[in-house]
């Protein structure tokens, strides 16, 4: 029974620990959205708006949180922790952002679809899961038919996909994009990755690879949600050429 109530205590701990890096970064990260200013035309002027809210805001990040929230930030790694998850939690979170982001997908989509012949190609579909360590760290893009899903870390969707062809793949996505839906059909973009010691994704994937997806399509309403930063491989992707991942 001590061995038990000592686990419980450990895990109870550990989950507060979490909860409270998850607070700090939500609270720094929702005073750098505030300080973003709200005229913002165009997708580049994040950038430079992000680094001078993030100069102005996070040099007075200990005096946004409380005396057990400052005890745990002082401790090895934990102020590079909330500083590694202020930019997804601001890309899922700031309305500013996301508004931005979309307008600037909408306005690059509907003229490509115009112009080009095979805007957002595939390259990979059942078939090629049989060869699919030789393709490890490559991009690949496909159509599939939501079959699972759960969700990680921030929501982030990790989900199960039927491809053409019947077989299935998992995708830990990058992308919280609202399309990964059962029985929905979207059109991934995304590195092929080693499970590795995701647990998570090892408690659900019984295989040994999935796909990083950092754009997503709805088939229905053509719509697109991709990964802040990825802007370059996605308008690649939209004039007919599927990305080549960096060596």
């Amino acid at each position: 029974m001590k061995k038990i109530t000592l686990l419980i205590l450990i895990f109870s701990s550990l989950t507060s620990f979490s909860q409270s890096i998850e607070t700090i970064t939500e609270k720094i990260s929702n005073k750098i959205c505030e300080c973003i200013k709200d005229d913002l035309k165009s997708y580049s002027e994040i950038k430079p708006e992000f680094n001078r809210c993030y100069d102005k805001e996070f040099n007075f990040i200990f005096d946004l949180v409380d005396s057990e929230e400052h005890k745990i930030l002082v401790k090895d790694g934990n102020l590079n922790k909330v500083k590694n998850g202020i930019i997804p939690y601001l890309n899922d979170n700031c309305e500013k952002i996301r508004t931005l982001i979309q307008s600037e997908l909408d306005n690059s989509v509907e003229p490509v679809a115009e112009t080009v012949k095979n805007p957002c190609p595939t390259n990979f579909s059942g078939k090629d899961l049989k060869k699919i360590k030789k393709r490890n760290g490559e991009i690949v893009a496909f159509n599939g038919l939501v079959t699972k899903v759960y969700a990680v870390q921030n929501e982030k969707p990790y989900y199960e996909v039927k491809l053409e062809g019947g077989n299935t793949i998992w995708i830990a996505s990058l992308v919280k994009s609202g399309y990964e839906i059962k029985d929905n059909i979207i059109r991934v973009l995304g590195y092929v990755s080693e499970v590795g010691k995701n647990e998570f994704a090892k408690k659900h994937n019984k295989t040994d690879f999935h796909i990083l997806a950092f754009c997503v399509i709805d088939m229905k309403t053509k719509q697109m949600a991709m990964l802040p930063g990825s802007e370059l491989q996605i308008k690649e992707w939209m004039n007919g050429k599927i990305p080549t991942a960096e060596k």
